[in-house]
Protein backbone atom coordinates (compact mmCIF):
# COMPACT_ATOMS: atom_id res chain seq x y z
CA UNK A 1 0.00 0.00 0.00
CA UNK A 2 1.55 3.25 -0.62
CA UNK A 3 1.72 5.96 1.60
CA UNK A 4 -0.30 9.37 1.60
CA UNK A 5 1.24 12.45 3.70
CA UNK A 6 -0.32 15.50 4.90
CA UNK A 7 1.10 18.85 5.74
CA UNK A 8 3.88 18.66 8.86
CA UNK A 9 1.63 20.63 11.10
CA UNK A 10 1.59 23.20 13.04
CA UNK A 11 5.34 24.25 12.02
CA UNK A 12 4.47 24.20 8.18
CA UNK A 13 2.23 26.37 6.55
CA UNK A 14 1.04 26.52 2.84
CA UNK A 15 -0.87 28.34 -0.23
CA UNK A 16 -0.84 28.00 -3.73
CA UNK A 17 -2.08 30.62 -5.12
CA UNK A 18 -2.16 31.29 -9.28
CA UNK A 19 -0.74 27.62 -9.45
CA UNK A 20 2.08 28.09 -7.18
CA UNK A 21 2.82 27.27 -3.61
CA UNK A 22 4.40 29.40 -0.74
CA UNK A 23 5.32 27.20 1.86
CA UNK A 24 7.07 28.12 5.01
CA UNK A 25 8.65 26.08 7.96
CA UNK A 26 7.91 28.10 10.92
CA UNK A 27 10.32 26.84 13.23
CA UNK A 28 13.36 27.03 11.10
CA UNK A 29 12.25 30.24 9.57
CA UNK A 30 12.94 28.92 5.90
CA UNK A 31 10.27 28.98 3.39
CA UNK A 32 9.71 27.31 0.03
CA UNK A 33 8.20 28.35 -2.99
CA UNK A 34 6.96 25.32 -6.34
CA UNK A 35 6.47 25.88 -9.26
CA UNK A 36 3.01 24.78 -11.48
CA UNK A 37 3.98 21.80 -11.84
CA UNK A 38 5.20 21.10 -8.44
CA UNK A 39 2.45 22.97 -6.70
CA UNK A 40 0.07 20.29 -8.62
CA UNK A 41 1.74 17.56 -7.25
CA UNK A 42 1.83 19.15 -3.99
CA UNK A 43 -1.68 20.16 -3.81
CA UNK A 44 -2.44 16.30 -4.48
CA UNK A 45 0.00 14.94 -2.32
CA UNK A 46 -1.49 16.87 0.54
CA UNK A 47 -4.77 16.63 -0.26
CA UNK A 48 -4.22 13.00 0.62
CA UNK A 49 -3.75 10.93 -2.82
CA UNK A 50 -0.79 8.57 -3.41
CA UNK A 51 2.29 9.41 -5.19
CA UNK A 52 1.37 6.86 -7.54
CA UNK A 53 -2.38 7.98 -8.43
CA UNK A 54 -0.33 11.35 -8.60
CA UNK A 55 2.00 10.01 -11.21
CA UNK A 56 -0.59 9.10 -12.79
CA UNK A 57 -2.39 12.11 -13.14
CA UNK A 58 0.77 14.33 -13.85
CA UNK A 59 1.63 12.02 -16.53
CA UNK A 60 -2.22 12.63 -18.03
CA UNK A 61 -1.59 16.75 -17.31
CA UNK A 62 1.89 17.13 -18.73
CA UNK A 63 1.35 14.28 -21.20
CA UNK A 64 4.33 12.91 -20.27
CA UNK A 65 5.40 8.79 -19.79
CA UNK A 66 4.29 6.90 -16.68
CA UNK A 67 7.65 6.04 -16.10
CA UNK A 68 8.59 9.92 -16.36
CA UNK A 69 5.58 11.11 -14.23
CA UNK A 70 6.64 8.24 -11.49
CA UNK A 71 10.36 9.18 -11.06
CA UNK A 72 9.16 13.15 -11.12
CA UNK A 73 6.74 12.56 -8.44
CA UNK A 74 9.11 10.75 -6.14
CA UNK A 75 11.85 12.68 -6.77
CA UNK A 76 9.37 16.01 -5.60
CA UNK A 77 8.25 13.81 -2.53
CA UNK A 78 11.55 12.75 -1.49
CA UNK A 79 12.50 16.30 -1.33
CA UNK A 80 9.41 17.84 0.11
CA UNK A 81 9.33 14.88 2.93
CA UNK A 82 13.45 15.32 3.41
CA UNK A 83 12.60 18.80 4.23
CA UNK A 84 9.95 17.78 6.66
CA UNK A 85 7.31 19.97 4.79
CA UNK A 86 5.06 16.41 4.15
CA UNK A 87 4.72 13.56 6.94
CA UNK A 88 2.79 10.45 6.12
CA UNK A 89 -0.23 10.42 7.39
CA UNK A 90 -1.78 8.42 10.24
CA UNK A 91 -5.54 8.47 9.69
CA UNK A 92 -7.69 7.99 7.17
CA UNK A 93 -8.85 11.65 6.77
CA UNK A 94 -6.82 15.12 5.19
CA UNK A 95 -5.23 17.85 6.66
CA UNK A 96 -7.21 18.95 9.48
CA UNK A 97 -11.19 18.56 9.19
CA UNK A 98 -11.32 18.67 5.41
CA UNK A 99 -12.37 16.13 3.10
CA UNK A 100 -9.11 15.89 0.11
CA UNK A 101 -10.63 17.98 -2.28
CA UNK A 102 -11.73 16.65 -6.15
CA UNK A 103 -8.94 15.66 -8.40
CA UNK A 104 -8.28 18.38 -11.06
CA UNK A 105 -6.14 16.39 -13.00
CA UNK A 106 -7.67 17.11 -16.76
CA UNK A 107 -5.39 17.35 -19.68
CA UNK A 108 -3.14 20.79 -19.87
CA UNK A 109 -5.02 23.80 -21.17
CA UNK A 110 -1.53 24.71 -23.39
CA UNK A 111 -1.59 28.31 -21.59
CA UNK A 112 1.52 27.24 -20.20
CA UNK A 113 4.23 24.79 -21.18
CA UNK A 114 5.52 22.17 -19.15
CA UNK A 115 8.51 22.99 -16.77
CA UNK A 116 10.23 20.20 -14.50
CA UNK A 117 8.76 20.70 -10.72
CA UNK A 118 10.99 23.16 -8.33
CA UNK A 119 11.64 23.51 -5.23
CA UNK A 120 13.43 26.73 -4.55
CA UNK A 121 14.72 27.47 -1.09
CA UNK A 122 14.78 30.72 0.78
CA UNK A 123 16.21 31.73 4.11
CA UNK A 124 16.50 35.47 3.39
CA UNK A 125 13.60 35.90 5.87
CA UNK A 126 14.27 33.75 8.45
CA UNK A 127 15.22 35.98 11.25
CA UNK A 128 11.55 37.91 10.77
CA UNK A 129 9.60 34.82 10.43
CA UNK A 130 11.46 33.59 13.77
CA UNK A 131 11.37 36.60 15.77
CA UNK A 132 7.54 37.17 14.25
CA UNK A 133 5.07 35.82 17.68
CA UNK A 134 2.16 35.44 15.42
CA UNK A 135 2.90 31.99 14.33
CA UNK A 136 3.06 30.59 17.78
CA UNK A 137 -0.17 29.80 18.07
CA UNK A 138 -2.49 27.67 20.34
CA UNK A 139 -5.24 25.11 19.53
CA UNK A 140 -7.63 27.56 18.98
CA UNK A 141 -5.86 29.40 16.54
CA UNK A 142 -4.77 32.36 18.72
CA UNK A 143 -1.02 33.62 19.42
CA UNK A 144 -0.05 31.69 22.79
CA UNK A 145 1.17 34.35 25.59
CA UNK A 146 4.55 32.19 26.23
Amino acid sequence: MATRYRINTPHVVAETLDGEATIVDLESGTYYALNESGSFIWDGLTQGREPPMMAEAFASRYELAADEASRIVGELTAQLADQNLIVPRTDSGGNGTAAPQPNRNGASNGSKPYLAPELSTYTDMQELLLLDPIHEVDESGWPSQA
